[in-house]
């Protein structure tokens, strides 16, 4: 059983999977109170499932990009209960999961997928992710940019998701590229592409893993 946490935003999704597929999920709204909610409602799911974290085989995390406090306290967490458990732990970053998300709701099985996360100061998080059958792979290393420059690496065919305005997609639209959003919590992507990189052998060392920021923490309100 593995426990998969997702704390990169306000709306925190964990889950119990087994062979990555997510059996038992619970999802909040939270006002950046991450720190107190988290481990609790770990333990509230594992007690609907009649489990235990003894139970838990693995742990998968998703590193962000996302809130500050969010990311470190999921990573955190995690971190803790795989080195307490002695068990394997595996992060992915928020915009895979989002890509990830949106090419399975949206049955789509071969091309690109561009994910976008919006940072604040009129900027962009972004990745893009190519399918091919059962293939997948990074196509663009996450970054920030600005808008436009996000909107000036769009191409025909394309399929964009994540956080997605009217400019945005009107952009997309002009290119000849698609906007799919995922209809499942990001938290379920994470159990499916956990599950993968176990599969193939590919963990993370617990201490070296830190969450995905992108950019240092901004001081002073953002515009």
């Amino acid at each position: 059983m593995q426990l998969c946490i997702d704390a990169a935003d306000d709306r925190p999704g964990i889950a119990l999977a087994v062979d990555g597929v997510a059996g038992l999920t619970l999802t909040w709204e939270t006002q950046r109170n991450h720190s107190v909610e988290l481990l609790p409602n770990i333990d509230r799911l594992l007690t609907e499932a009649g489990r235990t974290k003894a139970d838990v085989t693995a742990v998968f995390v998703d590193v962000g990009p996302g809130g500050y406090a969010a990311l470190r306290v999921g990573v955190s967490i995690a971190k803790a209960l795989a080195h307490g458990l002695g068990v394997p732990i595996i992060g992915v970053g928020r915009l895979e999961l989002d890509a990830w998300g949106a090419a399975r709701d949206g049955g789509i099985s071969s091309g690109r997928i561009v994910a976008v996360h919006r940072s604040g100061r009129g900027e962009l998080a972004w990745a893009a992710y190519r399918r091919n059958g059962d293939a997948w792979a990074e196509a663009a290393a996450p970054g920030i940019a600005k808008a436009l420059e996000v909107e000036g690496h769009l191409q025909t065919g394309d399929i964009v998701t994540g956080d997605v305005d009217d400019a945005l997609a009107d952009a997309a639209h002009r290119v000849g590229a698609a906007v799919v959003h995922a209809n499942h919590h990001r938290v379920v992507a994470l159990a499916e592409l956990g599950q993968r990189r176990l599969d193939a052998g590919s963990v993370d060392e617990a201490t070296a893993l830190v969450p995905m920021y992108l950019r240092a923490p901004a001081i002073g309100p953002q515009r």
